[in-house]
């Protein structure tokens, strides 16, 4: 019998976004590991067999119910672990092989709803060096993953080729069981949080940074990136600064990262979105899945403030952050409504994580390089994100900024110039006793001056349509907008509708367009994704869009 569940909250919100732009592979994440030495390749299947029979969710198949998605596990059998034999080539020849099979593995959509959701190619390039490229979906894996996936591949490929049972924790609890808890306990201690959010951002409109081209309408963004080193001097500094003002060295690297954002896009204020790490249960520590949920922070960014000022403005956002951080984004997003923008991300367009350290691969007689960054940039990935600035910690403690962004809106030399303004911004930082943000700014020489800055869109500010409106419904012209219009009033739970009027304005969510553009294709043969929907918004703006205006341009009766 299979064992159904909802998704969590965190998995609904990017259900959604494959709904809206099916196959985006911002949501694809790899990792990869150079292997030196006498690699078993069958018990390295067998350890990553273990893993995947050990954590539910990795063999679940993510299905919509009546328009609602359920995880339903499954038996998947051994993993396979794709071999490919490069030996008969040379270096180059090997790296474009390699690139290539990257290239199909991070461009190929994952089907979600045939589990598993990890994927994995071992390539042979000698008799003992091998590289090992695991790639999964976000909605499966976050960050903690990762470090867990290191732990227990280390021991379960030690176990396979000694000959051993395992040594493993129990796992008191499966993914499935955290989804039921948040739907069946948390969801009404939420309503608090969500509320704040509301509150705290239904007035903020994030900055629209200077790009180097007019923004595209589909927010489906090829993913350039960018590296650069953070000197030793600099992350002292920051461990020092963070010690002196009694917050942490993310706090330090996030407020700097404010006061760059503000003072490229010329404003006073930043915002910038962070993930939180939602594992505040011991039963989840070692969990694989996705617990993480997205804030919004605001950083008010007064040139004649203080950098003492401003980190312990960001100190106290980011506690009450933490203290409201259970409340899912998509959810905030629904509160507020924002008008519906296919090209930007709502709420934020630029986001900052920092990465303390890293689990290194341990396989038995075998010597594991962590290449994970070096193939993704070489991979065929997209950024939802205008940019995403992560500082990451290395396993020998040096510290890096890795720049992903948007190349549709940024040119290489562009993002050079925000990498290096930001370390300069540091030194400027550990440098001088407790500057202010002017003297900060003036310090990132480097930042690039303005582009093309796009003009302001609808998609900068609340939705400002309200339901109704006191005007009269206006009743369907044609046979199809009729029948549009019945599965819409149905979905959104209403005698009638306005053909002319906004779903989501008349209380529709994504989830509900969900529903109802599957139900338009199940029950009326109409070919539409969400995203037409966010696009066109109301009835007659989806007939407009199908071209389907006339009375005898109708499709015929789905059968059944």
């Amino acid at each position: 019998m299979e064992d159904k569940a909802p998704l969590s909250f965190g998995q609904e919100a990017l259900w959604l976004a494959e709904e809206l732009v099916p196959g985006l592979s911002a949501y694809v994440l790899l990792a990869g590991w150079e292997l030196t030495g006498p690699l078993d390749p069958q018990a390295l299947q067998g350890a990553l067999t273990a893993i995947v029979g050990r954590h539910e969710l990795l063999r679940s198949a993510l299905v919509p119910v009546d328009g609602r998605p359920e995880q339903v596990v499954r038996d998947c059998g051994p993993f396979e672990l794709r071999r490919v034999d490069l030996r008969d080539r040379d270096g180059q020849e090997q790296d474009d092989a390699m690139a290539g099979h990257l290239a199909g593995l991070t461009e190929k959509p994952f089907d979600l709803s045939s589990p598993p959701l990890l994927r994995g190619v071992l390539f042979r390039l000698a008799a003992e060096r091998h590289v090992l490229v695991l790639v999964t979906h976000h909605i499966v894996w976050d960050g903690a993953s990762d470090v867990l996936l290191r732990r227990e591949l280390s021991e379960l490929y030690a176990a396979e080729v000694q000959g051993r049972q395992p040594e493993l924790p129990e796992l008191g609890a499966q993914y499935a069981d955290f989804a039921w808890w948040q739907r069946e306990e948390a969801a009404a201690a939420l309503e608090e949080s969500v509320g704040y959010w509301a509150r705290r951002l239904r007035d903020v409109r994030a900055p629209e940074l200077p790009a180097d081209r007019p923004r595209p309408a589909l927010r489906r963004f090829t993913a350039g990136f960018c590296q650069i080193a953070i000197p030793a001097g600099a992350v002292h500094g920051v461990t020092e600064l963070a010690r002196t003002a009694s917050v942490s060295p993310f706090v330090v690297y996030l407020a700097l990262f404010d006061v760059l954002v503000a003072r490229w896009a010329d404003q006073p204020r930043a915002v910038v979105g962070t993930p939180l790490a939602g594992r505040g249960e011991p039963e989840l520590e070692n969990l694989l899945g996705y617990f993480v949920n997205s804030v919004v922070l605001v950083a008010e960014c007064d040139p004649e403030l203080t950098l003492s000022a401003l980190l312990a403005a960001v100190r106290t956002d980011l506690a009450s952050a933490f203290e409201h951080g259970d409340a899912p984004f998509h959810h905030v997003v629904e509160r507020i409504n924002p008008a519906r923008d296919s090209s930007r991300h709502p709420l934020y367009q630029v986001a900052f994580q920092y990465v303390a350290g890293n689990e290194p691969l341990r396989l038995t007689g075998v010597e594991a390089k962590e290449v994970s960054e070096r193939l993704l940039h070489r991979s065929a990935v997209t950024t939802e994100f205008d940019l995403l600035a992560e500082v990451r910690e290395d396993a020998d403690g040096e510290h890096v900024l890795n720049l992903r962004y948007a190349t549709e809106l940024f040119d290489v030399g562009t993002m050079d110039g925000v990498a290096r303004a930001y370390v300069e911004m540091l030194d400027a930082a550990v440098a001088a006793v407790d500057p202010t943000l002017a003297r900060l700014a003036e310090a990132a020489v480097s930042l690039p001056a303005a582009g093309t800055r796009p003009p302001a869109s609808a998609g900068n500010g609340p939705h400002r349509t309200e339901p109704g409106g006191g005007a009269p419904a206006i009743a369907p012209r044609t046979e199809l907008h009729g029948r549009i219009a019945a599965v819409w009033a149905e979905v959104l739970g209403l005698p009638e509708i306005d053909c002319s009027a906004s779903f989501f304005a008349m209380g529709g969510s994504s989830l509900m367009g969900a529903l109802l553009v599957r139900r338009l294709g199940t029950e009326l043969g109409l070919g539409l994704e969400l995203i037409d929907l966010f696009d066109s918004e109301s009835v007659d703006g989806l007939v407009e869009f199908l071209g389907l205006g006339s009375p005898s341009s109708s499709p015929s009766p789905a059968a059944g």
